[in-house]
């Protein structure tokens, strides 16, 4: 049966997601609900709309007012010393008060760029990654202390307390998310009326903008019932629905997989029908004092096999940060294995493991490339089952679906053997990311991996050989590692060089549902819970050997250091090939070997380290500079530290390390006045810094029109000319290093 058109529904992915390709659940519930009857579907990728919204130059130039505004640099100048406490406001406001012009003058070109061929220049791509990158500075700066990047919103508030959750859904001053809803978001709802809104909460950075949404809608149409579900609420949705005040931002939320439970919730909404028969739904029932959660027994599982291909209609696909795009599919979900001692995913993606067949797969695939013509796919899978790993490539090839793709995997030495991995090459993999973890056996033994480092070394060797570009997921922290350990991991890395071209490392976090938390005694651990964090997931912990939390940060910087010196893609600024989702693999879907890219990353690094002081050297159009009382390089230095990292939201988590800040301020020496002039490249979009007799030179420089004219102010021939001529060009030739300057026309 059809639903009239009286009965519209709105899914919304809420801000904030990576921006470099459309996200899986909006598309599969839609797909899910059209099938079902439900044919009036909208959906809304609001994390995608935000960050083109904000990176506008009427935007960011409302913001960099609104910097002024809030953190005035002048406020700095009369100091003495700079504590810890305010190096952040420090650095925001000279960032923004040196780049805010340039970033906003730049900004269309860069997303040009990055949407277009032009992004396969890196000379051209990476300056505009900065530039987009410094762009969501500006926009962090104008809502200090929240930070907005391409892969994680915070703001001061902890997201492990709902009253803080819900004191962000009203502050304006943190929360940019308010005002671009209000006036980008509200109307259009406004206008639709949608009798249901969903909202797909995958990560902990989406659920302020969440919830701040959802509060909106409530009180502007009372009509429409607002549920929520995703990854992130299937692991503190039930603590959410039992703190106050949610029930002025949620009417309900779906646990694990959305799609039955929704279209069963949007027939009893349409039929006045009761709740209480909607599968894997959590409601509230009553208002006021009368309010009672309610909460349903399981929804069956759906037959991945008997289900529609994704449907990405309507999505806005020619915003996302890329040149081409790589639409997500699921092959499968949960995970055959299981057994990892750290991993929540098969627990919280529910319920139990499922696959398609290799013909249904292939069967959505060509209809997607057709479709919306696209050639590139990122395969959704916690890991390939080895049965699949054959079955699938055969069918790829077999039906000439002729395109390319990537995706997560699991270390199975008989299937990536030389053969299997030339047949995945063959089909179009392009890339595959291992869970490697860590070099020490014990370690795996603890994790119950079920893999040794012979088969990991194997494994990636046999795809390398094959033109397959091998990633491998990385850890640093698991309970009891030590230090030594932990660098017998670098050196594995290490000697893998040139077959591992990517490592994605991440520290050690224990959450409520993984073995390390329901069993801590047997990893050797105690857990500190904090009684006031309501919605807390992560937890600190204390272990009785091995490296401690603030040693595991540490080492994380250790380590990374390390990797710079032989990951190609991790050397300077390449690793931002590394930090957007699948930029690196689309080189790899046009031709391009691992072997190639890693020599273009060398090559770019000789080319840009031009020296010498030659007469015709100017400076550089939109070199601006802005003099500061404080070195902004110290601040810098101080902010990485593992011990201000710790203070600040947990990149993976978005939480609060209990009392880090504290600790910070007390053991984080302030900076005495140091005058330095930062200075901002805005064709390469970097920041430097020079002391204020460099900027003197540079202003001369610019004065002189180019580094001839300048010398020919200087009488060589008097006393102390040639000394003063050969400083001259010796900081003429580091200005031509740093950038600041370039060659032109000699006169």
């Amino acid at each position: 049966m059809t639903i009239p058109r009286d009965f519209p529904v709105s899914l919304a992915f809420p801000p904030q997601g990576h921006f470099t390709q459309p996200y899986l659940a909006l598309p599969c519930l839609k797909a899910w609900l059209e099938t079902g009857g439900f044919r009036d579907v909208e959906q809304l990728d609001l994390s995608i709309e935000a960050y083109d919204h904000f990176l506008s130059p009427s935007y960011l130039e409302r913001a960099a007012t609104r910097v002024r505004e809030r953190l005035p640099l002048a406020e700095f100048e009369e100091r003495d010393e700079l504590p810890y406490r305010d190096m952040a406001a420090f650095r925001a406001a000279a960032e923004t008060a040196v780049s805010a012009a340039e970033v906003a003058r730049r900004v269309e070109q860069a997303k040009r760029i990055v949407r277009g061929p032009e992004s396969f220049d890196p000379d051209l791509y990476i300056p505009a990654m900065r530039t987009l990158y410094q762009g969501l500075r500006i926009v962090s700066a104008a809502h200090f202390p929240a930070s907005l990047t391409p892969h994680n919103f915070t703001t001061g508030y902890s997201i492990d307390r709902s009253s803080e959750v819900l004191r962000a859904t009203l502050d304006g001053d943190q929360n940019p998310f308010l005002a671009f809803f209000q006036n980008q978001v509200m109307p259009r709802l406004l206008a639709r009326r949608p009798r249901v809104l969903g909202l797909s909460v995958i990560y902990g950075s989406q659920l302020i903008p969440a919830l701040t949404l959802g509060r909106m809608v409530k009180a502007a149409l009372p009509e429409c019932h607002i549920t929520a579900g995703g990854g992130f609420l299937a692991y503190i949705g039930e603590k959410l629905m039992n703190a106050a005040g949610v029930e002025e931002c949620l009417d309900s939320i779906i646990f694990h997989e959305g799609e039955a439970p929704l279209l069963a919730l949007c027939e009893a909404l349409r039929a006045g029908h009761d709740l209480a028969d909607v599968g894997s739904l959590t409601w509230f029932e009553g208002r006021g004092a009368e309010r009672r959660t309610r909460v349903n027994p399981p929804a069956h599982p759906v037959c991945l096999e008997d289900a529609p291909a994704p449907n990405f209609d309507g999505l806005p696909l020619d915003k996302y940060f890329s040149s081409e795009l790589a639409l997500p599919y699921d092959l499968n979900r949960g995970c055959y294995f299981g057994e990892c001692t750290f991993c929540t995913l098969p627990t919280v993606i529910g319920p139990g493991y499922r696959t398609r067949s290799a013909t249904r797969i292939v069967d959505h695939v060509v209809e997607l490339k057709q479709r919306y013509q696209c050639s590139h796919f990122s395969f959704v899978t916690d890991c390939m089952p080895p049965g699949m790993i054959a079955d699938l490539p055969q069918e790829l090839i077999a039906r000439e679906a002729d395109i390319k793709w990537w995706c997560d995997a699991r270390i199975e030495r008989k299937a990536y053997d030389e053969g299997g991995a030339r047949l995945l090459y063959e089909s179009g993999c392009r890339k595959l990311l291992f869970g490697f973890e860590t070099a020490t056996p014990r370690l795996l033994k603890m994790m119950k991996k079920g893999q040794s480092l012979d088969a990991v070394s194997a494994v990636a060797r046999s795809c390398n050989d094959a033109g397959i570009s091998v990633t491998f997921y990385c850890m640093v922290g698991f309970p009891s590692e030590t230090r030594e350990e932990a660098r017998a991991t670098l050196q594995f890395l290490r000697d893998m060089a040139g077959i591992v071209r990517e490592v994605s490392l991440q520290t050690f976090h224990i959450d409520e549902v993984a073995q390390t938390y329901r069993e801590p005694e047997k990893f050797g651990i105690q857990i500190l819970d904090d009684e006031g964090a309501d919605l807390q997931l992560y937890h600190d912990y204390t272990s009785e050997s091995g490296m401690t939390q603030e040693e595991a940060a540490e080492m994380f910087e250790e380590l990374m250091a390390g990797m710079r010196e032989f990951l190609p893609l991790f050397a300077g600024d390449n690793i931002l090939y590394f930090m957007q989702k699948s930029h690196y693999f689309l080189h790899l879907a046009r031709g391009t070997t691992p072997d190639e890219f890693a020599r273009q990353c060398f090559e770019r690094a000789e080319r840009s380290m031009p020296a010498g002081a030659h007469g015709s050297l100017a400076v550089r159009a939109g070199v601006r500079t802005q003099a500061l009382p404080f070195d902004y390089q110290a601040v810098l230095e101080t902010l990485a530290s593992p011990l201000a990292q710790a203070a600040r939201p947990d990149f993976l988590t978005g939480r609060f390390v209990t009392s880090a800040e504290d600790q910070a301020a007390a053991r984080l020496a302030p900076l005495g006045r140091e005058a330095r002039v930062l200075v901002y490249h805005g064709a390469q979009a970097e920041f430097m810094t020079l002391r204020p007799d460099g900027l003197m030179v540079l202003e001369a420089l610019r004065a002189a029109g180019n580094l001839a004219g300048l010398q020919a102010g200087i009488d060589s021939e008097g006393p102390g000319g040639r000394g003063a001529r050969l400083a001259l060009d010796n900081f003429a030739g580091d200005l031509h290093r740093l950038g600041l300057v370039e060659m032109g026309s000699p006169n």
